[in-house]
């Protein structure tokens, strides 16, 4: 029963087992032993400084009931019976510290689950933004072409852009179940020929320098989903009629470039932003946003 009673609530356990030694070692000599057991409770059950009082009023019971008992040879009563008891204490004392030790792993290990699923939630929420936020705008921009072609009675290419509506669609719920389940890895190359055909299907001029940089798999996932972000705010926020793509490698380090002639006069970090800025840095780089002249965006990577 003490074993599983903590401070307080095991102290009358204790008293009872004190009483019983006491009065047992009146008729036999051999109960002294049960003193251990009481000196593992003590050890066991009561946290530091108190155990070590709790041990020290058991061996002065010991002594007095060996004064009592066995008066003139009392060591033959004190010896066994203090030894037994100081050796149990420490069994019990560290039997303690190895379960709170066992404890505060467990509730470390609860920790870093709980903080991987924090990383996990945010992940999916940043690649969420960034693919809904790119594909519904091609959606939007694909479904008002349709409905002002029909406007106009041409109905074939009506037609032809809304089958392209359609097609965003399953490729954006492919997407999404991409970016839940942590697959999503497109190449650079596809999303910015993904971003051309978008941006000249209203009327924005692109120029491309792209140079052959060394790239592993999540640094270009990461620039694709940069180009991505940023070509969702052009449409969304910008009145651009040109924008330039340049990637080129400098020594130890990539730099991929995005500007617009666009107008900027307030610049504000809002989710997609802090998104990618967290991407970039989570591989040691850095973005710069200038809109000195043009809306210009720089990430630098190193490799």
């Amino acid at each position: 029963m003490a074993l599983y009673q903590r401070g307080a609530r095991v102290f009358p356990i204790l008293v009872l087992m004190f009483s019983v030694c006491s009065i047992g070692s009146f008729f036999t000599y051999g109960t002294h032993s049960m003193f251990g057991f009481i000196a593992y409770f003590c050890g066991f059950s009561f946290l530091f400084p108190f155990n070590l009082l709790m041990l020290a009023l058991l061996l002065a019971v010991v002594g007095i009931n060996a004064v009592l008992i066995l008066p003139e040879i009392s060591y033959f009563y004190l010896g066994p019976a203090g030894l037994l008891s100081i050796g149990l204490f420490a069994f019990g004392w560290m039997e303690q510290r190895e379960r709170v030790h066992r404890k505060k792993e467990k509730q470390s290990q609860e920790q870093l689950e709980q903080l991987a699923a924090i990383a996990e939630r945010e992940r999916i929420a940043r690649d969420l933004h960034d693919v809904l936020g790119h594909s519904l705008a091609s959606i939007a921009l694909k479904a008002e072409l349709a409905n002002k072609l029909l406007l106009s009675n041409q109905t074939e290419r009506a037609q032809s852009e809304s089958a392209q509506v359609a097609q965003l669609a399953r490729e954006l719920l492919s997407e999404v179940r991409e970016a839940v389940s942590g697959l999503k890895a497109k190449g650079l190359r596809a999303e910015v020929d993904s971003t051309e055909s978008l941006l000249k299907s209203k009327a924005i001029d692109v120029e491309i320098e792209l140079d052959e940089v060394a790239l592993n798999a999540k640094q270009e996932t990461t620039l694709a989903m940069v180009l991505r972000e940023a070509t969702t705010n052009i449409i969304k926020h910008s009145s651009a009629q040109h924008v330039s793509l340049k990637l080129w490698q400098e020594q130890n380090n990539v730099h991929f470039q995005i500007s617009d002639n666009g107008t900027c006069q307030l610049l504000k970090f809002g989710n997609g932003l802090n998104g990618i800025k967290e991407r970039v840095e989570a591989l040691a780089g850095d973005i710069n946003l200038s809109t000195d002249k043009n809306v210009t965006m720089t990430v630098r990577l190193p490799v």
